[in-house]
């Protein structure tokens, strides 16, 4: 139990997060200081002790002051948790997230303050009975025609993009949320360089996941009627890109055919265009499928009632936010130039992350759920094919990766993956997805259906870092 003379105060911050501000008595500073340097004594050979008899006053001297303070936070606030938790009858979900206001051994003194999380709380929506309408595929004669021309520059594969910002032509899934409204925001499928011109400019150089807070106008004819016409502040993510390489209308584009290529090898010009065409639709239905995964999961989402504990999204976030310092400091940038070069300030862009995060969060413990509920179980098959999808985007080989995961006992992203891809499949076998309107023509996008509410990621798609880990 808790010194009598323990200070704390407790403060609920929602159903699964409760914060505590201590203040540490005297003994217990003492007796945490004593405890590490008995721990540092034991791990020192000193002439004439035997391990771990050595003074105190001559261990002192011999190990680095800021690891004695260390080892004696650790010891200190440790118990004092201990204590306190147990006093307060409470059962945390996952380790507290402390933070160290004071620690002094002299005076003696430590303060801190500590966020328990509890386990999260869901209620779920129908998840059987919901309702989407897919993005009609269609490819017409005039879209082959382009993407024929495309052939002087492009090689002929599928795939989604990760290495480069978007550019003309590029598919992508975007969200947009106009500044001060509710909820998640709207999601659009769309082709860059063909939605409208400031919206365009903005996707321009994007990357998947990047995000930009713009002055968009959008156009009296657009969509969402609530926005057409209207000059509005928001904040555009790019959810995902796909483009369509294909090779070089040269000499080396019958060779390229010959190798690479072969399925686009044609004896006509109607064979080829007919072999386009399937790879255009190909390529349509995988974004097509992202826009329905989304739009399933934003939907779910809005019917459902989640409370996650802070701790799960703060640490999704701030990992996020020290991989986007990282990528700024090899540019010869700061996180505050990276945020300005996007249109936002540090604290608005750190504002950002925190709300996809959490976002982010629910969305996984949702899944979670789900896959308990109805007693899902992931197979080798459901592993394998999530490992060979983690080999693709680290660029790494397969067993290159699992050797790792193996070696590093790891194997959490895996998991996470696995379970999101079957939770997914069966949102998709229960739900009503009915079919969409014709593509949208130039200076259109295509929009989902709105948000309602703000609640608060963690499973959009897994996230793709090999650091990272998602929960």
């Amino acid at each position: 139990m808790p010194t009598a003379d323990m200070q704390f105060k407790r403060e609920d911050l929602n159903p699964c997060t409760i914060k505590f501000e201590v203040t540490c008595t005297a003994d217990q500073v003492k007796s945490g200081y004593d405890r590490a340097y008995k721990g540092f004594a034991k791990q020192m050979r000193v002439p004439g002790f035997r391990p771990g008899t050595a003074p105190k006053a001559m261990v002192k001297k011999l190990v680095d002051p800021q690891q004695v303070t260390n080892a004696a936070a650790e010891e200190i606030i440790g118990q004092a948790l201990k204590d306190l938790l147990t006093a307060e009858k409470i059962q945390p979900h996952d380790s507290p997230a402390v933070n160290i206001l004071k620690i002094e051994e002299e005076e003696p003194v430590c303060e801190f303050t500590a966020k328990i999380p509890l386990k999260p709380q869901v209620e779920l929506g129908d998840y059987k009975t919901l309702t989407v309408s897919r993005p009609n595929v269609e490819v017409s004669d005039k879209d082959v025609d382009e993407y024929l021309e495309t052939l002087r520059q492009k090689s002929g594969k599928r795939e989604v993009v990760t290495e480069r910002g978007a550019t003309d032509g590029d598919m992508a899934v975007v969200n947009i949320r106009v500044d001060g409204e509710e909820g998640e925001g709207r999601n659009f499928m769309t082709v860059v360089g063909k939605t409208f011109p400031k919206l365009d400019k903005a996707l321009e150089g994007m990357r998947a996941e990047e995000m930009k807070v713009e002055t968009l106008e959008f156009p009296a004819d657009f969509q969402e009627k609530d926005w057409a016409g209207k000059k509005e502040k928001v904040k555009v993510t790019l959810k995902s890109i796909t483009t369509i390489q294909t090779p070089e209308l040269d000499d080396d584009f019958a060779q390229n055919l010959q190798k690479d290529l072969k399925s686009l090898k044609s004896e006509t010009l109607a064979d080829l265009k007919a072999k386009v065409k399937d790879l255009l639709t190909r390529a349509r239905e995988q974004m097509s499928q992202e826009y329905v995964n989304e739009a399933l999961q934003q939907q779910l989402l809005d019917l459902s009632t989640v409370h996650v504990p802070d701790t799960m999204w703060e640490s999704v976030a701030s990992q996020r936010l020290r991989e986007l310092e990282a990528e700024a400091r090899q540019n010869g940038k700061t996180l505050e130039d990276y945020a300005k070069s996007n249109g936002m300030t540090l604290e608005e862009m750190i504002e950002s992350w925190n709300h996809e995060a959490k976002i982010q969060v629910q969305r996984a413990v949702i899944a979670r759920e789900i896959f308990a509920l109805e007693r899902l179980q992931l197979t080798n098959e459901d592993l394998n094919q999530s490992l060979i999808q983690m080999a693709m985007e680290y660029n790494v080989p397969a067993p290159q990766l699992l050797e790792y995961m193996q070696k590093n006992k790891s194997f959490q992203e895996l998991e996470i993956r696995a379970v999101f891809k079957k939770v997914i499949d069966f949102l998709n076998s229960n739900a009503t997805i009915t079919a969409g309107e014709a593509a949208p023509a130039p200076k259109k996008v295509k929009a989902s259906a709105k948000a309602a509410d703000e609640s608060g990621d963690s499973t959009d798609k897994p996230k793709k870092s090999p650091k990272k880990k998602a929960e």
